[in-house]
């Protein structure tokens, strides 16, 4: 017997509807879409087969229920404030399948086999669980799916939830017509890898050169006492591979990027299949370009740093600090101007500023404690602060009333909190690629370094640096009254979010975006960055 249906009318001229989707045996209709063409407005029914939606009063638009193996069904928002409780038709036509002798058929993996160090991810919104993310797959002329693998970002926090994979044809770069007659439904507690076995569905597709597949959150239990976060693993291409919409009947936006998933599938070799599968190959190289460039950049000039002068210059010198030496050198004449490298760097780090730098001031390029040839003899764990007493020991050593500092990630992180305990003894500031709290770096990176400490790989106060600090304010920030400039590359590791946070905390501050850069700004677009500092501290 269906329960009678309730309407709420809002404030905010919007009315909601609650009812209920069955086939003709009475029979609830699990994970039904519920949206409307060209918006971002939609549901998605109960395992149970209970919905609720929430439209504008003025719609005019019809109401589209979708579910597999029925036949969509079409309301006018009058129909269902009379009765919001529907029966979808079975549909017609069967889904086309191939039968194959698997005995013949090879066996392989296509797409993310890998998760990268480097990673992002667009958030799943818990009130919206219409949401659909998913990527492209280029396919073998005849192809059987036989599991499907993800990677949810290991900071997603759940008791449990629940997702439904979609599968469609590609046509135009976007999903077209679905490919499937029923659910698949997966549960999950755990993050990092996730495999759902597609074995049994008899997903086999003859002629079909690409398919979509995607990834709805129509359920989700929290955690008690914290709040709910998802999100699957992506990571940066060049090829515009994410798709994304809000509800089943909008628009698809692809942007920029590929996710961490593959699929396991078995295969019919024809005498045209080297070229497909060069296809296949080129493109998961392809969406590792910029992740492979990025890192070639970065050991290819900590390599070119190793062989300069820099850092191990005979005319070192040391500031005893009690716990620790710091080592630096200095370069040109005329106004102190600091260099701060980042997390397990070193002065050579700054190897493409210095030769520019020392013309216009007197450069002093510092190793951090413990990093370089400093030395540190501390046991207890790292923090930014203890850093900018070093940097105050190396000041005042040298009788400098004002210096100016460009600090780099770490080092910048320092440089805010020297900056704001010590607002009289800078006269400007440039950070790079800085954070004011852990949560300003991006989740997948965090999970890495939660990892190495976990496995006790690498220089773990370094790593747990990381994890635990910064931890700078507002309060801190609005008491820097001098110049500074706010620089991140594009595709940094810090979030876009937050380094707006700390430009507009700064009063009066500058920031600047370099695009299709990282986090390795001065080795990756040394030229473009020099500019900028030259300008910013000659104005």
């Amino acid at each position: 017997m269906f329960c009678m249906f309730a309407i709420n009318y809002m404030a905010n001229a919007q009315t909601t509807i609650r009812g209920t989707v069955k086939n003709h045996n009475g029979e609830p209709i699990s994970y039904c879409s519920i949206g409307i063409r060209n918006s971002d407005t939609g549901a998605v029914s109960d395992e149970n087969g209970n919905y609720t939606l929430t439209i504008s009063d003025d719609l005019k638009e019809d109401i589209i229920f979708s579910a597999f193996g029925y036949q969509d069904e079409k309301k006018h928002k009058n129909e269902l404030l009379k009765n919001s409780h529907l029966i979808l038709e079975p549909e017609s036509t069967v889904m086309e399948t191939m039968v194959i002798n698997l005995q013949k058929m090879k066996e392989k993996t296509i797409g993310q086999k890998k998760r990268p160090m480097l990673t992002f991810s667009k958030m799943f919104d818990k009130n919206v669980p219409t949401i659909e993310q998913g990527t492209i797959f280029k396919l073998y002329e005849k192809t059987k799916l036989k599991s499907y693998q993800f990677h949810i970002i290991p900071s997603s926090r759940y008791a449990q939830i629940t997702l439904k994979l979609n599968i469609y044809e590609v046509k135009n770069n976007i999903p077209g017509k679905v490919l499937l007659d029923e659910n698949i439904i997966f549960k999950t507690s755990a993050t990092g890898w996730q495999k759902i076995d597609l074995s049994s569905y008899g997903l086999v597709f003859n002629n079909k050169n690409e398919i979509a597949v995607t990834m709805q959150l129509v359920d989700y239990k929290p955690l008690e006492n914290e709040a709910f976060s998802f999100g699957i693993s992506a990571k940066k291409s060049l090829a515009k591979n994410l798709l994304f919409r809000y509800q089943s009947q909008g628009n698809w936006e692809r942007s920029e990027g590929i996710f961490i998933s593959s699929l396991e599938i078995a295969y019919l070799k024809k005498n045209n299949d080297k070229e497909v599968l060069k296809d296949i190959e080129d493109e998961i190289v392809s969406a590792e370009d910029a992740q492979i460039k990025m890192l070639a950049t970065y050991y290819q000039s900590k390599e070119q740093a190793a062989k300069t002068i820099y850092g191990k210059s005979k005319k070192g010198k040391y500031v005893d600090t009690g716990d620790a030496t710091i080592y630096y050198e200095s370069y040109g004449k005329g106004t102190p101007l600091l260099l701060l490298h980042g997390n397990n760097g070193n002065i050579s780090d700054f190897y493409n500023q210095i030769p520019l730098l020392s013309k216009y001031f007197e450069v002093i390029a510092i190793d951090t404690r413990g990093q370089g040839r400093s030395t540190d003899m501390s046991t207890a764990d790292y923090s930014y602060e203890l850093f900018a007493a070093d940097l105050l020991k190396v000041i005042e050593s040298n009788g400098w009333k004002k210096v100016s500092i460009i600090g780099w990630s770490d080092g910048g992180n320092t440089g805010l909190i020297f900056n704001s305990q010590h607002p009289d003894r800078v006269n400007k500031l440039v950070t790079i690629g800085s954070n004011l709290e852990p949560s300003g770096v991006s989740e997948d990176l965090l999970a890495e370094f939660e990892k190495q400490l976990a496995e006790k790989k690498g220089k773990l106060r370094l790593v747990r640096l990381m994890l635990n600090h910064p931890h700078i304010n507002s309060a801190q920030l609005a008491s820097i009254q001098n110049e500074v400039l706010v620089i991140a590359g594009s595709e940094d590791v810090i979030k876009k979010e937050h380094t707006q946070l700390i430009h507009e905390s700064i009063k009066d501050s500058d920031i600047e975006i370099i695009p299709d850069a990282t986090h390795y700004i001065p080795f990756e677009q040394p030229e473009k960055l020099n500019n900028i500092l030259l300008t910013f501290l000659l104005k």
